[in-house]
C-alpha cells in the first residue's frame, strides 16, 4: 500500500495544477463516504463544541450573538453546536457534495469557495476558524490575507494546523510554527504544540496531548489569535 501511494503521489506530483485539485477533492470526498458508511448513514458532530471552547479555553458564551465562519469545515456539521450565534457559515470548495452527503438537514450555512478568495465583505465575521486545512489550500499567503479581511478587529482567529510533515499531494504545504507571524494583522492569545501520532490522527493527537520532543518533528499547532483594534503594520 505505501509503495502505491509513493507511485501515485509521484505521478501526481508532477501533474498539472487542475489534476492535483480533482484529486485531493475527490480524496476528500472518498475520506468522509467512509466515515459516513462507518456511521451508519449518520454524521456526529457533537465533538466539535469542545474544539472550539475547552481547547481555548472559551466558553461557549463568548460565542453568543456572534457571526462564526469555518474554513474547510467538512460535512459534519462543525458549527452545529453554537445554537446563540448570530450566524454559522461554513466554507469550503466542495460544500455544495458536502451538503449532498448529509442531506441538508443541518442549521448553519454552507457556501462554497476556496479560502484564497472568500465572497464575504471585509469585516464582518467575529470569529473564524480553520482547522486541519491551512496546509490543505491552494495558497497559503492569499489563505491568510483573506482570513485577515473578512475577520472583524477585536474577532478571534482559531487555528489548528499540522506542522513539520513532509508535503503531499492532499496536504501540499509543509508549515512551521512562524506560520503565526504571517497573521500580521494579529496577536497570538495563546498558543500550544502536541506530538502527532504515528497515523497523523490530528485530534487523536490533541486529546493525548502528548508534548512535541524537539523544535521540527512533525506536530500539531493550535492558536488563538485576536485582531488588532488598529494596524499597527500598516499604521493605520
Amino acid at each position: 500500500m505505501n509503495i502505491i501511494r509513493h507511485v501515485v503521489g509521484g505521478v501526481l506530483s508532477v501533474s498539472p495544477k487542475c489534476i492535483q485539485t480533482r484529486f485531493k477533492e475527490e480524496a476528500e470526498l472518498w475520506y468522509w463516504r467512509r466515515v459516513l458508511k462507518a456511521s451508519n448513514g449518520e454524521f456526529y458532530n457533537g465533538h466539535f463544541k469542545s474544539r472550539f471552547t475547552d481547547l481555548f479555553s472559551l466558553d461557549e458564551s463568548h460565542f453568543t450573538n456572534k457571526r462564526i465562519l469555518d474554513i474547510g469545515c467538512g460535512p459534519l456539521g462543525s458549527l452545529e453546536w453554537a445554537t446563540g450565534a448570530a450566524e454559522r457559515v461554513g466554507v469550503d470548495p466542495l460544500a455544495d457534495r458536502y451538503v449532498e452527503l448529509n442531506g441538508g438537514r443541518q442549521s448553519m450555512k454552507y457556501v462554497r469557495s476556496g479560502s484564497e478568495s472568500l465572497p464575504f465583505e471585509d469585516a464582518c465575521f467575529e470569529v473564524v476558524s480553520i482547522f486541519n486545512a491551512l496546509d490543505h489550500v491552494e495558497d497559503v499567503a492569499s489563505s491568510v490575507a483573506e482570513i485577515q479581511r473578512v475577520l472583524t478587529p477585536g474577532g478571534d482567529l482559531l487555528l489548528i494546523v499540522e506542522i513539520d510533515h513532509s508535503a503531499t499531494v492532499t496536504e501540499p504545504h509543509s508549515l512551521r510554527e512562524e506560520i503565526l507571524a504571517d497573521f500580521d494583522q494579529c496577536d497570538v492569545i495563546y498558543q500550544v504544540i502536541y506530538a502527532i501520532r504515528a497515523d497523523h490522527n490530528v485530534y487523536g493527537s490533541i486529546k493525548e496531548a502528548n508534548p512535541r520532543k524537539q523544535v521540527g518533528d512533525p506536530a500539531i499547532l493550535c492558536a488563538r489569535l485576536v485582531k488588532r483594534l488598529t494596524d499597527t503594520v500598516s499604521g493605520s
